[in-house]
């Protein structure tokens, strides 16, 4: 169970995604558990358990000899595979036990953010490792062995485009002199998300960084601000961080310019001391960058019409075309003076 009460504030909020993985691993383990008890029962006894299912209205119609014999191909595995689908299966069925912890990890003080972040990933994709070792199986694809360290870590780079849309968040407690965050970027994809619960004094904007036009960036001091990862489909990271730091978030979908994307609601002054490994100058270094992001420019305050009225009347027939626009542009920033 998470030890910060932030973190529990955010699971709260974010519980739709953490629970849908939960559903998904519960189901394919279902589903694995149904073709273990098919692939198990053979000859007379599968003969048995289908005549059992088809009922008595079929039973003076149907052979439940030659129906089972219809299936008899589909759950053929031979035993080093059913060994490797069982195997499989207890992952599944050890990771639906770990609930919240599954997607909880605490930094220890002076560790690796990104290394720890990589590990816990590396765990949730054991699910998605387990499934593709019992597809294998099934189709007799696999050597029964050769995946055993996918079953045990199976880190995120390894996964696919489908397992990162189906990630669900992270939820990560750290203490601000940890907050090493550039290294965290190559986990933002799919529809990945982490949160990070940041504990002590913290440099006030590390998550600008991370601001690229199809990541949705949060710094807030209040849990309930996350529900806007519930609502963005793509890849996020958000910061619980105390009041000290600053507090702005990147809309993806808010713009097309930085400035339209980024709303800053609170810039605290430049710090003058170290903390962690960021000094005075680095962390000053990320306010101005986060301040240059927001600042709107001058000429986006003029409107279209503006440009039209400084360079004088356009000829009517500027207007009837793309071509005949750029032509009475072109004149009207050529110098033809010498020629009157």
């Amino acid at each position: 169970m998470p030890s910060d009460p932030r973190v529990a504030a955010a699971l709260a909020v974010l519980q739709p995604p953490v629970q849908a993985i939960r559903t998904a691993i519960a189901a394919t383990a279902d589903e694995v558990r149904e073709f273990l008890a098919g692939a198990s029962t053979n000859g007379r006894g599968r003969a048995e358990r289908f005549g059992a299912e088809l009922g008595p209205f079929a039973a003076a119609r149907i052979d439940p000899e030659r129906f089972a014999a219809l299936f008899a191909d589909a759950i053929n595995v031979d035993q080093q595979h059913i060994d490797a689908i069982r195997r499989g299966l207890e992952i599944l069925d050890e990771l639906i036990k770990r609930h919240t912890d599954l997607v909880v990890v605490r930094v220890p003080p002076g560790h690796s953010l990104v290394e720890e972040v990589d590990r816990a990933l590396a765990q949730i994709g054991r699910a998605f490792a387990a499934a593709r070792a019992v597809d294998q199986a099934r189709a007799g694809w696999s050597v029964p062995g050769a995946d055993v360290r996918d079953l045990e870590s199976f880190p995120y780079r390894q996964w696919s485009r489908a397992e990162r849309r189906l990630a669900p968040p992270l939820f990560v407690e750290v203490e601000g002199a940890d907050l090493n965050v550039g290294g965290l970027a190559p986990f933002l994809d799919g529809g990945q998300k982490i949160v990070l619960a940041v504990c002590g004094t913290t440099p006030p904007a590390p998550l600008v960084r991370l601001v690229t036009p199809g990541t949705l960036v949060l710094q807030t001091t209040d849990p309930q601000d996350l529900v806007r990862l519930l609502r963005w489909d793509g890849p996020a990271v958000a910061a619980l961080v105390p009041e000290t730091a600053a507090q702005f978030v990147h809309d993806p979908t808010a713009g097309h310019a930085p400035w339209e994307r980024l709303t800053v609601t609170r810039l605290p002054d430049p710090p003058r001391r170290a903390v962690g490994g960021f000094s005075a100058a680095q962390q000053a270094e990320e306010l101005r960058q986060l301040e240059a992001l927001a600042a709107k420019p001058a000429a986006a305050g003029i409107t279209a019409a503006e440009p039209a009225a400084v360079a004088g009347p356009v000829p009517a027939a500027a207007a009837s075309s793309p071509a005949d626009k750029l032509a009475a542009w072109l004149l009207r920033q050529a110098d033809l003076s010498d020629l009157v």
